[in-house]
């Protein structure tokens, strides 16, 4: 299978009565699966006052799944954002963070590993939290790198969560192997 991309005409948000903004991530990895974190995270704050539109991100705190999809309700009941990943393997779980050799370590301390903007503790607390090391030496703490990829998913299935069914995210375990434009396409 390959992945594909319809082109759409250009909008800051999806509207109401459009269809959902679309999104292709080529790549679940640390990368990718940071990109569906922070559009998770924008579309959380966006709902909260506005259903057609996504926002700044926001702090989530509920967890959900990032190995499956969230759905929309009912056919009435679209989500904002459609998210596709493509990636024959589970989020963060590549070569780099993959890894279930604990001796395998971030070359960063905790300090520099926070996924949420703003927070730059959030790792060490978490660290923290799960045992890993003690609040004195959390700061300076090079975790193994299956612990952060742990971190990860975690705050990713928060903020998918926080969404709700404005984002809906689906994983094509496949690999992409090209993108085409269809011009004819509609939103």
């Amino acid at each position: 299978m390959s992945a594909r991309s319809t082109a759409h005409p250009p909008a800051s948000a999806p509207t109401a009565g459009s269809g959902p903004l679309r999104i292709v991530v080529v790549g679940a990895g640390a990368a990718g699966s940071l990109v569906v974190f922070h559009i998770a995270r924008l579309v959380a704050a966006g709902s909260a006052g506005n259903s057609n539109t996504a926002g700044s991100a926001g702090n989530s705190n509920t967890a959900g799944s990032a190995g499956n999809s969230n759905t929309a309700g009912s056919a009435g009941d679209r989500p904002s954002v459609d998210v596709t990943v493509v990636d024959p393997l589970d989020p963060v779980s590549g070569p780099a963070f993959g890894t279930a050799d604990a001796a395998h370590l971030l070359n960063v301390p905790a300090s520099g590993m926070s996924v949420v903007p703003g927070e730059r503790f959030d790792f060490v607390t978490w660290c923290v939290d799960e045992g890993l090391t003690s609040p004195d030496d959390a700061t300076y703490f090079f975790a193994p790198r299956n612990r952060w990829a742990r971190y990860l998913r975690t705050r990713l299935d928060e903020a998918r969560a926080a969404a709700g069914d404005r984002l809906r995210v689906t994983h094509v375990r496949s690999t992409a192997t090209g993108i085409s434009v269809d011009a004819s396409a509609s939103g």
